[in-house]
């Protein structure tokens, strides 16, 4: 009992942390962004709350170093306490970077005097940051993105789980070369066409709901530039109309076959169209971050078959890794090859040559466009989209998952469109 007595403490003290810290959200109300031209980020705001979390994690942490190691001869399984310092030194880690960044840069401005985001409309602001102007021709580049993100929130008894899913996202890159430098601040200009049925922002604080998000991200020598700001988009206007095909579907410039053959995405001509060819294993970080996941959930279920745990407790634990186990093997296995040619789409998704075909018909497809299937989560999370088939009938059919880089999923959408003659 001595040797959970750290555990249950830090987990309490998580939970009192968790509910005074947080992405930066809580610290200003919805109201307060919407009246603002000037929206101050994240980064700056949060150095306190993340030190105060990381200290208190580690003071209570700490105790588990001396607790657990008298209790490895009779209890083995004791060993488990040590993860709790391990998450206390990642915490520390973080909490620096944070701290560096934020003296680096100072504080961050998002100007948005020239108009507010609006549905169906082009929005223009600027990230004001303090820059180093590019040295000796050395140049450089900020990325921004624009996410729509639709914020959970769950909650039991003593805690709380708080989670953002990435809904829409659009981004580019500014060369050094497009950047104002001039006094203390630099000026990055920022123009995104939102979409005429982009959902309203209805998060206020850190409730839950949809916010949207700008970041920007830059490499530099030292600590890089990682920033973010929350945009309120509000004003649908009157008489438009959703859609849901993004006509940047028709053209994505700049990307060519090479491009797409170093993500392990082969397109080129068959005898009866166009090959599109999706390898396995083409996202190696994201297939390691769930391999990682499913062998801690395969090892919580052998740890509750030692423990002797309820029989509930084991088979509901089972079917989550036997999901994941699938999940993963698809990741690393699973291959999908379309043939578009001939008014017809011929797909077959297999593993390890093992899979089915199915053939479509260019007459029964309502349209072609793109989905997130999955994602890292959170606003600095990354998308993959999905090139999916709509058919008239309302059912879906997959073309191609995981494409990382939206462009990409775009190009291959315009291109398997122009393929069967649908427009």
């Amino acid at each position: 009992m001595h040797s959970l007595a750290p555990i249950l403490l830090a987990k309490q003290f998580l939970t009192m942390a968790l509910e005074t810290t947080g992405d930066g959200a809580g610290l200003k109300t919805g109201s307060d962004a919407l009246a603002a031209t000037r929206i101050a980020g994240n980064t700056r705001a949060n150095v306190k709350s993340i030190w105060v979390f990381t200290v208190l994690w580690n003071a209570v942490s700490a105790p588990v170093l001396v607790y657990i190691p008298p209790e490895l001869v009779r209890q083995p399984l004791a060993a488990l306490g040590f993860l709790f310092p391990a998450v206390g030194v990642g915490l520390l880690v973080w909490a620096l970077v944070t701290t560096a960044r934020a003296r680096r840069f100072g504080q961050t401005w998002l100007d948005t005097s020239a108009g507010t985001a609006q549905p169906g409309r082009a929005w223009r602001a600027a990230v004001l940051v303090r820059l180093p102007p590019p040295d000796g021709g050395a140049a450089y580049a900020v990325r921004v993105k624009l996410t729509c993100l639709n914020r959970t929130i769950s909650r039991s008894s003593d805690d709380s789980n708080e989670r953002e899913n990435i809904l829409w996202r659009e981004e580019a890159e500014i060369d050094s070369a497009r950047i104002s430098f001039g006094g203390d601040l630099a000026s990055i200009p920022v123009r995104f066409d939102i979409p005429g049925d982009a959902l309203e922002t209805t998060a206020v604080g850190k409730g839950a709901g949809i916010l949207w998000v700008l970041t920007a991200e830059a490499a530099l020598p030292g600590v890089n530039l990682k920033e973010d700001f929350e945009v309120p988009v509000e004003g649908r206007r009157e008489g438009l109309q959703p859609r849901t095909t993004d006509p940047a579907l028709h053209a994505a410039p700049g990307v060519t076959i090479y491009d797409l053959a170093q993500t392990g995405i082969t397109v080129e001509p068959s005898d009866t169209g166009t090959l599109f060819a999706f390898a396995p294993a083409r996202n190696l970080s994201f297939a390691t971050g769930v391999t990682a996941l499913t062998a801690v959930f395969v090892g919580a279920l052998w740890l509750q078959w030692f423990l002797g745990f309820p029989w509930f407790f084991r088979i509901v634990t089972g079917v989550v890794d036997l999901l994941l186990v699938h999940v993963v093997i698809d990741l690393w296995l699973g291959a999908t090859v379309v043939i578009a040619g001939n008014g017809t789409l011929r797909v077959r998704h297999a593993v390890l040559g093992a899979g089915r075909s199915r053939t479509l018909r260019a007459a029964d497809i309502a349209s072609i466009d793109l989905h997130i299937n999955m994602q890292t989560q959170g606003r600095f999370g990354t998308p993959y989209y999905e090139v999916r088939a709509r058919l008239k009938n309302g059912r879906v059919a997959s073309l191609g998952d995981g494409i990382r880089n939206k462009r990409h999923a775009e190009w291959l959408a315009a291109q398997m469109r122009a393929s069967i003659g649908l427009k």
